[in-house]
Parts: C-alpha cells; sequence; structure tokens
C-alpha cells in the first residue's frame, strides 16, 4: 500500500468519524432536549402568561366598577350629612311650634 492511498483511506475514516461524532452529538442534544421537556414547560409557561391577562382585565374592570361605587356612596354619605344638619333645625322650628 502507498503513502498516498494510505492518506487518503486515512482522511476518509477520519472524516467518517468526524460525520458520525457529529450525527451522535446531534442525537444527544435532542435527547436532552426531549428529556428536558423544555418545550412543554416553555409552552405551558405562554399558556399561563395569557391566562393571565384576562385575569388582569377583569380586575381592572372590577377595580373601575369599585371606584365608581366608592364615588356613589361618597355622594349618598354627603347627601345624608346634609339632611342630618337639617334634622337639628327642623327638631327647633317643632318645638317651637308645639309651645
Amino acid at each position: 500500500m502507498s503513502a498516498a492511498t494510505w492518506n487518503q483511506e486515512t482522511k476518509t475514516k477520519l472524516n467518517e468519524k468526524v460525520t458520525a461524532n457529529i450525527n451522535d452529538l446531534g442525537s444527544l442534544i435532542r435527547h436532552v432536549i426531549r428529556a428536558s421537556k423544555s418545550t412543554e414547560l416553555l409552552s405551558q409557561a405562554a399558556k399561563n402568561f395569557a391566562s393571565q391577562e384576562s385575569a388582569i382585565q377583569s380586575s381592572t374592570e372590577s377595580l373601575r366598577k369599585m371606584n365608581l361605587i366608592r364615588s356613589q356612596f361618597e355622594y349618598q354619605q354627603s347627601a345624608i350629612e346634609r339632611s342630618m344638619s337639617s334634622i337639628d333645625e327642623i327638631q327647633d322650628q317643632l318645638k317651637t311650634i308645639q309651645r
């Protein structure tokens, strides 16, 4: 066997080994990714994030309604306080009438 043939066979075997190692490495990486379930975890995280958006919108709407109700209660409280201040005056007038 000549040196050129031996060199060519060595290069061919080396290329085959490198190709086989790269393929094995790719298989190992795919296996690690599947075993880690990172795709499933990422998908679940995205779903959870999306579901939070509707909860946040619902909470925002509830807070807006609660703020409106609070304003209405403040208005009613103010009206009651004005009415209460009139009661003393009305009672004095009634006492005056009864005499």
